[in-house]
């Protein structure tokens, strides 16, 4: 089974490594960044687990160097922070994966498989695990966009599942679908005018929807593959730093309109106002966005606080 380094000091490590033993996996535990340095001197590992805020050397040294060392070892950081909080330096280091305290099992231990293997990566069925339904809808141009989210909101409320707040949730899959649409298929400049497009003959964007028993989920689907892991970071940090901007000038008569920006507002509203939300990549050949809620989303605290994953497997077939 996997060899799983976990490096943390917080109440939450024994929880983590029940996790992993629970799987049958071997688990190495340590407090700081210069400890787990020494662990990799000396065993050989699968898999990082992470806290962000580490005695001495932070996460952020323990990254950098597993990346020139040891690039092979993917890496999960955890936090029970907003994350927001500290996105420059994970935009720097290039992180794509960190979860929020405490952590789901299932989310865990799906996620690390998926780290490790590069298999099953993409489709609903590898995320929701009993899922008994799914449903597509293709799209082949844009004006199809604004027909196909209220069929899939009918198809998920025939299901038995109340959705909270249609006009966000409306949003995040009209905002996703026209960035698969226009983005992956070289079409920004048409986005920007708000034009609309039929893509080429042959070329398509498909739309899954399915449910379990207790969650049901979306995902958008290119077939370029695309997106990468440092354009994603990089539009989430942009929003971010706009944010900060829009809150400083705050009373202010200061114009900072030539400041703001569109760009990355999509993949902001997917992370603050979704439940479990995956971003996929197979390099060149196919890129997934995938959206998952359960019925007690909305009254879970947790959701206050956004995890990010990006599973990217950039060798090419």
């Amino acid at each position: 089974m996997y060899n799983i380094l976990i490096v943390d000091i917080s109440i939450y490590k024994d929880s983590i490594a029940k996790i992993f033993l629970s799987k049958g996996c071997n688990v190495e535990v340590c407090g700081s960044a210069f400890d787990a340095m020494a662990k990799l001197k000396a065993y050989d590992f699968d898999l990082i687990v992470s806290e962000i805020e580490l005695p001495g050397d932070n996460a952020f040294d323990l990254y950098n160097y597993i990346n020139k060392n040891y690039p092979y070892i993917p890496m999960i950081m955890t936090t029970d922070k907003n994350i927001d909080n500290f996105f420059n330096n994970i935009f720097q280091e290039g992180i794509g994966n960190i979860l929020c305290k405490p952590i789901k099992k299932d989310e865990l231990l799906n996620l690390s498989e998926k780290l490790i293997t590069k298999k099953n990566i993409f489709g609903l069925s590898n995320y929701i695990k009993d899922i008994s339904e799914t449903k597509k809808i293709r799209i082949t141009n844009s004006k199809q966009i604004p027909k196909a989210i209220p069929l899939i909101i009918g198809e998920i409320e025939k299901w038995g599942f109340r959705i909270e707040d249609k006009m966000a949730f409306n949003l995040i899959l009209s905002e996703m679908a026209i960035n698969a649409v226009y983005h992956s298929h070289g079409l920004t400049k048409e986005k920007i005018k708000r034009e609309s497009v039929q893509l080429k003959e042959g070329d398509h964007v498909d739309i899954f929807f399915g449910k379990g028993k207790d969650s049901y989920g979306i995902a958008i689907d290119d077939y370029n593959g695309n997106l990468t892991k440092l354009r994603i970071l990089e539009s989430i940090n942009n929003v971010i730093e706009q944010d900060h901007i829009l809150e400083n000038a705050d009373g202010t008569p200061e114009d900072i309109s030539a400041l703001i920006s569109e760009t990355g507002r999509g993949i902001d509203f997917l992370r603050k106002l979704t439940g479990q939300f995956y971003f996929i990549i197979k390099k060149d050949i196919r890129t997934e966005i995938i959206i998952i809620f359960d019925r007690h989303f909305f009254e879970d605290d947790l959701h206050n606080y956004s995890s990010l994953k990006i599973i990217e497997d950039v060798q090419t077939e």
